[in-house]
């Protein structure tokens, strides 16, 4: 599936930032090669996938003698990395050849014409092998700037034990949670039927927007214009602010991702919204949810017509001021990444969710994962957060907005007004 991005805001160059003096020294080129020995292409990521993606690099290195891959490895810090790779793409550096960005700034990135266009290397019918969610979220303008490494999305993890003593199936709907909260107070340690991720951060960004998606609304349109205001859009946060009130714990609108978990690993929550990462996590040993956890897709509101998860995930792109030689040796590489023996490797070493939808239904893969079988089809509707070329804005306009809701500090309508007038200025 291609999505046609359209753009909504005029290219955000973030050059706006100040160039470090390795950056502004003027323009360094391509690993150097020998005419007579393999390319040498170097590329960047963060040392959080740092021992996975060393293994990766020296079993491709080891596979062939026509590339050399060399790493420039990156604190794990996602303003840290952003901020790097601007400066390097924005002044025409040279020295990295490949990089693992962030899914939310492949917008940004290729509306200030940074990245190399992928459409000529990947086809359609190779492109229709990954998670269509993946694939448009690396699309720009009907061109593949990028290509999924791997993803994430998020899923409703409940409990088993306390539904089965209920006699009854996960609700597919919001409602549907909520009913069952005096039922469900009190059975196994049960305190709060609602738990997710509500602190003002980008945490928050992801949850609203599947609030969002699931009760049928959208932050932009099909052209890019914000609908932030909408009808669904008010029903859906209106939904978030009810659950934070009277179904979840008191401070959850503190709590990010490892907050909201502490809350369901001591048993005090019947459903948490979280990463998919969260499966191992909940079944370790001295978990007092050990072997009581479901995992299902997040619930839709009354005009909602399918559940979407929020993507997360790395996505390889190609710098576009480096030479041809190194461009091929570029896309060489990355198809070594996303083919799928390294997307089972990265899996079975690093528990990070694969974007080539066969891996799902690799025997060894659902051995490691048994949980695949059901999130297969969630991570399958996953969607993109707002894909803006400025979405660090439109992301804190969020943030700020939708939390003061949550807190009550202004009304439902007032605080999507606000976020609906900035997106709009934004885009001028």
């Amino acid at each position: 599936m291609k999505q046609k991005v359209k753009k909504l805001l005029a290219p955000f160059v973030a050059g706006s930032l100040i160039f470090s003096l390795a950056a502004c020294s003027g323009n360094t080129s391509s690993s150097n090669t020998d005419s007579n020995g393999p390319v040498e292409i170097t590329f960047s990521f963060d040392q959080g996938i740092g021992k996975p993606a060393q293994q990766l690099i020296d079993e491709y290195n080891a596979s062939q003698d026509k590339v050399e891959v060399k790493t420039n490895i990156l604190p794990q810090d996602a303003n840290v990395v952003h901020d790097d790779f601007v400066n390097k793409l924005a002044s025409g550096d040279t020295s990295v050849d490949v990089m693992a960005v962030d899914v939310v700034y492949v917008s940004e990135f290729a509306a200030a014409g940074w990245l190399e266009d992928l459409t000529p290397h990947f086809d359609k019918s190779t492109q229709d092998k990954y998670l269509p969610g993946t694939i448009a979220a690396a699309t720009y303008d009907d061109k593949l700037v990028a290509f999924p490494w791997f993803t994430n999305a998020s899923a409703l993890f409940y409990r088993k034990d306390v539904l089965e003593q209920l006699g009854v199936q996960p609700p597919t709907t919001y409602q549907g949670w909520m009913d069952l909260a005096d039922k469900a107070k009190g059975v196994n340690g049960v305190e709060y039927v609602a738990d997710f991720q509500a602190a003002q951060s980008e945490a928050l960004v992801c949850n609203w927007v599947e609030f969002v998606a699931n009760n049928g609304g959208e932050v932009l349109d099909s052209s890019g214009k914000p609908v932030v205001n909408s009808k669904n859009n008010i029903e859906s946060t209106q939904i978030m602010v009810d659950l934070v009130k009277k179904y979840a714990p008191e401070g959850i609108t503190t709590y990010t991702e490892p907050e909201s978990e502490q809350v369901f690993l001591d048993g005090k929550a019947l459903f948490l919204r979280d990463w998919s990462g969260f499966w191992s996590q909940a079944n370790r040993e001295g978990s007092k949810v050990k072997d009581l956890v479901g995992v299902t897709t997040l619930p839709i509101g009354p005009n909602g017509e399918e559940p979407h998860s929020t993507l997360g995930g790395l996505d390889l792109v190609i710098n576009k001021a480096i030479d041809d030689e190194h461009k091929k040796a570029a896309v060489d590489f990355i198809k070594y990444l996303s083919s799928e023996k390294a997307q089972k490797e990265m899996n079975l070493i690093a528990a990070q969710p694969p974007v080539l939808q066969s891996v799902y239904k690799d025997p060894e893969v659902l051995e490691v994962n048994p949980f695949y079988e059901d999130f297969y089809g969630i991570i399958m509707n996953g969607k993109a957060r707002p894909m803006s070329p400025k979405y660090a804005k439109v992301s804190d306009a969020i943030q700020r907005n939708i939390h003061s809701a949550l807190t009550g500090e202004v009304s439902v309508e007032k605080a999507l007004e606000k976020t609906q007038s900035e997106l709009e200025e934004l885009s001028k």
